[in-house]
């Protein structure tokens, strides 16, 4: 995973089995940076009270979260990743 800064936003930038994901790097719960998780299986789960989320969807799974954190679309086209920066 990697943390962008774009316009004053801060994405996470990862790449899945099924491809590159962006998601907001704010937990719903408390903030914690989800850049500073861990993402298994396309599921990124927060460092601080382990709420985890659906990387494609932004749906909110285990933990205390329960509000979804906005993803991006992206697309990758001859070796460039491109990231649209209106929500999924």
């Amino acid at each position: 995973m990697k943390l962008l800064h774009i316009d004053g936003r801060r994405i996470v930038l990862a790449r899945t089995e099924k491809g590159y994901v962006a998601f907001d790097d704010r937990c719903t719960h408390k903030g914690g940076s989800l850049a500073g998780g861990a993402m298994i299986g396309g599921v990124v789960q927060c460092p601080w009270h382990g709420s985890q989320f659906d990387c494609r969807t932004g749906a909110a799974g285990a933990g205390p979260a329960k509000k979804s954190i906005a993803t991006y679309r992206v697309s990758e086209s001859n070796g460039e990743v491109r990231l649209k920066l209106d929500s999924a």
